[in-house]
């Protein structure tokens, strides 16, 4: 009876969160806590120190790049690309969100390439759904491939204490998320009809309610510095994982941690931004990158401490009705990650909750690394932020949401994306670990 009241809490506080939407879901998490805790007299887990200290220092540096123009000047290029070679915009603007997102470690900056994006489809006649729900997906399953996303660095700290290194994740899960970006790019091209047949688009072409804006806006010179510090901290602190023997020794033996590295060399890089671009640090924490960075870490901190709480409570049964399953049949992780991220909305949030409880499952670490790519289960619904920003932007009415649930663009393509990224992973892994 204990159980069903503890998973109920849980299930409540998700629910109440997710309605709240935004920080809300980590207040709601930190509630339901409080009365796991207080209320029924369970142990608190350990809150993820590691991956709310990697989330802040990445959120700041690509804050501070934000605040002095660095996003505004890769979108600027970026849509210079697609506008030179229009006829290869589906294959195109999912490859530059997946880069964007690799580099930057968050989803978020597909919001700013939407615009160019829906506009560049229109001009050439081509049904903006298509390359929009092929960069919205690609920009989510980048999330499981980015050295500094906050699911990777969960992963990460959470990994390499196991003897799994830096460079054996990346060779696995880098490859699989750019399979399934482009794997969905593929599926997304041939999803729907012409947009000259397109019954929604033909009504708003007889209403005349369709409004092509195009605002030029001048680029600071100095934003290109920007993206060049935070480009040379992400290759070091990939230079410095990959190879432990760089990293810094210390008198007691130890060497300086990837965690350590990745907050060291992001800080670093977004102090160095300040001076050179001209920037007062008060702009910094006005950005929507650092707004929603910091919202990740109160859900971090909220939902997944509450989850893990009841997990740890009842390790033992769940190892005795669960662990012999995923051992002999691991492939059902994927299903884990995959049905938690679509209930919590967050990779960030599911990888340091399933993650650690692979771990004492004795799931293979070969397994945990191919089964990745599927923590990347927020385009399920249609109301993740970067999806309802792709059909806001869709002033063709292309990009909508179905009669059902879901019967929208980015189901079928994201679907089909991780599936095939993690047969790939399951074939890799092995060979890898």
């Amino acid at each position: 009876m204990s159980v069903i009241i503890e998973i109920s809490v849980v299930l409540i506080c998700i629910y109440w969160g997710l309605k709240m939407g935004g920080l809300g879901v980590g207040l709601a998490g930190g509630f339901g806590l409080a009365v796991l805790t207080l209320g029924l007299g369970l142990e608190p887990s350990a809150p993820a120190i590691d991956v709310i200290l990697i989330i802040m220092s990445v959120v700041t540096a690509a804050s501070t790049m934000q605040a002095a123009g660095g996003m505004e000047w890769l979108v600027h290029h970026a849509g210079n690309l697609m506008r030179r070679h229009p006829k290869y915009i589906n294959v195109l603007a999912p490859i530059i969100t997946w880069c964007m997102t690799i580099m930057a470690g968050t989803g978020y900056t597909v919001f700013s390439t939407l615009p160019v994006i829906s506009e560049v489809a229109k001009e050439i006649g081509e049904r903006p759904s298509r390359p929009l729900s092929a960069a919205v997906v690609a920009s989510q399953v980048a999330i499981s491939g980015s050295p500094i996303s906050a699911a990777m660095a969960a992963m990460i700290s959470i990994m390499e204490p196991a003897g799994v290194s830096f460079l054996q994740i990346m060779a696995i899960c880098l490859p699989a998320s750019f399979i399934a970006a482009m794997v969905a790019a593929f599926v997304a091209s041939r999803q729907g009809c012409e947009l000259k047949d397109d019954e929604v688009y033909q009504q708003i072409q007889k209403e005349d309610k369709q409004q092509v804006t195009s605002v030029t806006k001048e680029i600071d010179p100095k934003a290109k510095y920007s993206v060049f510090l935070f480009a040379l901290a992400t290759c070091a602190i990939v230079l410095y994982a990959a190879i432990p023997s760089l990293r810094p020794a210390f008198p007691s033996g130890d060497i300086m941690t990837t965690r350590d590295i990745i907050i060291v060399s992001m800080f670093a890089a977004a102090c160095l931004m300040v001076p050179m671009c001209n920037i007062h640090p008060d702009r910094i924490i006005k950005t929507t990158t650092f707004r929603s960075g910091m919202s990740s870490v109160a859900v971090i901190l909220g939902i997944v401490t509450m989850g893990s709480t009841v997990v740890n409570a009842h390790l033992p049964e769940i190892k005795e009705f669960a662990g012999s399953l995923l051992h002999s049949y691991p492939m059902l992780l994927s299903l884990v990650l995959f049905g938690t991220c679509t209930l919590l909305m967050s990779q960030g949030a599911t990888t340091p909750l399933i993650v650690p409880l692979a771990l004492s499952l004795n799931v293979p670490h070969w397994a945990i690394l191919a089964s990745f790519v599927a923590v990347t289960g927020v385009f399920v619904l249609p109301t993740y932020p970067t999806s309802l920003a792709a059909i806001e932007f869709d002033s063709t009415g292309s990009t909508r949401m179905g009669k059902n649930i879901f019967d929208h663009p980015f189901m079928l393509p994201g679907l089909t994306g991780v599936i095939v990224a993690i047969g790939f992973g399951f074939l890799l892994a092995p060979a890898v670990l």
